[in-house]
């Protein structure tokens, strides 16, 4: 009970710092909506048109844009300044007009202009495709409606449905898409599932590390020199405060996996396999925080010292940047730190579908970590006490 009471009060002071909640609930959420984002958090690129009194034709157009072979999410601002406001600004990617009197031109045989709005790099991406594509079936088929009804002397309005009907009978050109090889993550991973499992290692750590700093503050404000004072063994604050930076580390990925499930749908596979690759690596981060907390001089250092370790590890073991894309030989040497081991383990299990047995190589390494920690930190923190 002594133990706990003790891992208590360590939970409870990071509780009411301020910074450290900001850094704990804040912070992580903030970067898997960005890491979410950037690895296609976004459904579908932006695309916005203005088609006002473009007409029956102008419509269709629209549809077919809407309706085509690149997937995307079509915007309908009101005007063509609110249009060219929101592409400059970059909230859409590509921007497209259709004039006035689009159905009028064309079924009198004029020239009717689209315009595509865009930054040069968007331009000419599959968005204008995508654009270019449907104007040019359109085309197609009002060209044939113009020819039918001038030679045959019948209106466009009917030339154009025989010319509908025909384009569907005919055969046109069939592109094969094949998938070779693999991509960085499986087919059908979540957007936000590969920035979740990497910062969940990230700031696991990261929060262990701050941790120490309340171990230094302990010793400082004669916490421990009272608790030896009392009846409580040396054995029972050593557990305690190993509890109190376990509880803290727990605390952190709990709540990255609970809020990143019911906000961003990020699943995390297996319960038994993930379960057992956070609770290890909240012992690596234990581990890690007692021996900074027990060798480092003053809160500054350790703060200092373990921020960082926890980004210069988080950065070499694929916690900022996904492992993945690693070329050689980092990729070999991020497998020198924790964070790599945690992060295989849960893309194997969230991603692949992996169970513990299969993850038993990287479960095994972690806890190599978290006990070769927790013993050089305990030791030097029970020297500390007694000397």
């Amino acid at each position: 009970m002594n133990a706990l009471a003790i891992a208590e009060v360590s939970v409870r002071r990071l509780l009411r710092d301020r910074t450290s909640t900001f850094f704990v609930f804040v912070l992580p959420i903030v970067l898997i909506v960005v890491l979410g984002t950037v690895y296609g958090g976004r459904i579908a690129p932006r695309m916005g048109i203005v088609a006002v009194e473009s007409g029956a034709l102008g419509a269709e157009l629209v549809d077919a844009i809407r309706n085509g072979a690149v997937k995307l999410e079509l915007k309908e601002p009101a005007t063509v300044e609110e249009l060219t406001a929101r592409v400059e600004e970059g909230s859409l990617e590509i921007g497209v007009i259709i004039p006035a009197g689009y159905d009028a031109a064309l079924r009198a045989g004029e020239a009717a202009t689209v315009v595509i709005l865009g930054k040069p790099e968007s331009a000419v991406s599959a968005l204008r495709e995508a654009v270019s594509e449907a104007v040019a079936a359109q085309a197609a088929v009002v060209g044939a409606a113009r020819l039918t009804a001038s030679r045959e002397g019948i209106p466009f309005d009917e030339a154009l449905a025989t010319a509908r009907t025909v384009q569907g009978r005919t055969a046109g050109v069939t592109v094969a898409v094949e998938r070779i090889g693999e991509g960085i993550f499986p087919a059908g991973t979540g957007a936000f599932s590969p920035g979740a499992q990497s910062q969940l290692v990230l700031f696991m750590f990261l929060t262990s590390m701050t941790a120490a700093t309340q171990l230094i503050l302990t010793r400082q404000l004669g916490v421990s020199r009272r608790m030896l004072a009392s009846p409580i063994r040396v054995r029972t604050i050593l557990v305690g405060e190993t509890l109190g930076r376990f509880g803290v580390a727990m605390l952190q990925g709990l709540f990255i996996i609970l809020l990143s499930s019911l906000a961003f749908g990020v699943s995390w596979g297996d319960p038994l396999a993930a379960g057992t690759i956070v609770v290890l690596f909240a012992l690596v981060g234990t581990g890690a925080a007692m021996v900074i907390g027990a060798f480092a001089n003053n809160p500054d250092q350790a703060g200092a010292v373990g921020v960082m370790a926890g980004m210069l590890l988080g950065a070499l073991g694929g916690a900022m940047v996904p492992l993945e894309i690693f070329p050689e030989p980092a990729h070999t040497l991020a497998y020198l730190t924790p964070q790599a081991w945690a992060i295989q383990g849960l893309r194997e299990v969230a991603l692949r579908g992996g169970t513990v047995v299969d993850v038993i190589g990287e479960l095994g390494m972690l806890v190599l970590y978290a006990v070769a920690l927790l013993a050089i930190g305990t030791w030097q923190f029970r020297r500390i006490l007694t000397r």
